[in-house]
């Protein structure tokens, strides 16, 4: 039985785009956290958000939680959460912010599309190829003008930790890709739950889920090194407003469009977050961005309008 009703389809793309609102913010507002480990921002924003996500739904958790075949679904979405938690912030510590945050949202609906056709069976559209295409290359050359050896504060890089941060880009994609997935397939109606469940208990659930081993996560860090938290007091603002918004408002913002359109079509959307966090460094930071990182945004929103018109031409 649902608790929450779906969104229009164009309510649906509204509610992803404000999430990618939220989430373009988080690399700003990361940049005036002091010198913290990168497990350390992930476990607790994403445990943190967790936890106020599931303690305000409590009654939906319960529901999704015992019925009928959906605690398989809620673990697995809840690993690959957990999992992009941790492994996105050290990609992007390793191989910069923007190549880690290109990377990782750029192959997330890849890897949507691919569990979907594996599990599914559900082959790929070519609108869908293309629109995927055209949004990824406009996100690589958004980023293009950005020195990936070096960052903002006058960190260089080896080779080898920019491969190092690539192949956890590409992992945190995987992740998130199977976190949508999972919470997809409890939105969609199913023999165990014929008209599906609601977008909120469902996030609400796995969010919670994940936010235990996170948690526990930061308990074990805090044991074996509590020097490394030393800095943390003066990233508390920060990083409640990184568990707040970015996480509890924009993981439900994405319920939202999950409930009305496949995993592999929503992280497409989601490729909308690079272009808010460019405009918000030219902006507020006062970045430069090159001709062609303008062109790349272009073609960025190009790709979104194109997937748009997928829904309109079923």
């Amino acid at each position: 039985m649902k608790t929450t009703p779906h969104a229009s389809y164009g309510g649906g793309v509204v509610a992803l785009l404000l999430a990618c609102t939220f989430w373009g913010t988080t690399g700003m507002a990361a940049s005036f956290i002091p010198e913290i480990n990168p497990v350390i921002i992930g476990a607790s924003t994403m445990g943190i958000g967790g936890l106020i996500l599931g303690l305000t739904a409590l009654p939906g958790v319960w529901m999704v939680w015992h019925n009928i075949g959906a605690k398989s679904l809620v673990i697995a979405g809840a690993c690959g959460l957990a999992l992009y938690s941790t492994v996105f912030y050290i990609g992007m510590s390793w191989a910069g912010v923007a190549l880690g945050n290109v990377i990782a949202l750029g192959s997330a609906p890849l890897f949507a599309g691919l569990i979907e056709w594996v599990v599914d069976k559900q082959r790929p559209t070519a609108m869908w190829l293309g629109a995927t295409a055209i949004t990824v290359v406009g996100g690589v050359l958004l980023v293009s003008g950005r020195n990936f050896g070096e960052d903002g504060r006058g960190v260089v890089r080896d080779s080898a930790m920019v491969v190092a941060g690539i192949v956890l880009a590409l992992l945190a994609g995987f992740a998130y890709a199977l976190y949508t997935y999972m919470a997809n397939k409890l939105m969609k109606p199913h023999a165990d739950r014929p008209q599906g469940l609601g977008h909120r208990p469902v996030i609400s659930t796995i969010q919670f889920v994940s936010a235990l081993p996170l948690i526990v996560l930061l308990v074990a860090l805090v044991i074996v090194n509590p020097g490394q938290f030393s800095n943390v007091p003066l990233a508390i603002p920060v990083m409640a407003y990184l568990a707040i918004f970015p996480t509890a408002v924009g993981h439900l913002l994405l319920a939202v469009g999950l409930g009305v359109m496949p995993a592999s079509r929503a992280a497409v959307y989601t490729l909308f977050e690079p272009v808010v966090a460019v405009i918000l460094a030219v902006i507020v930071v006062g970045e430069v961005i090159t001709p062609l990182g303008w062109i790349g945004l272009l073609i960025v929103l190009a790709g979104l309008a194109l997937l748009s018109q997928e829904k309109r031409s079923r």
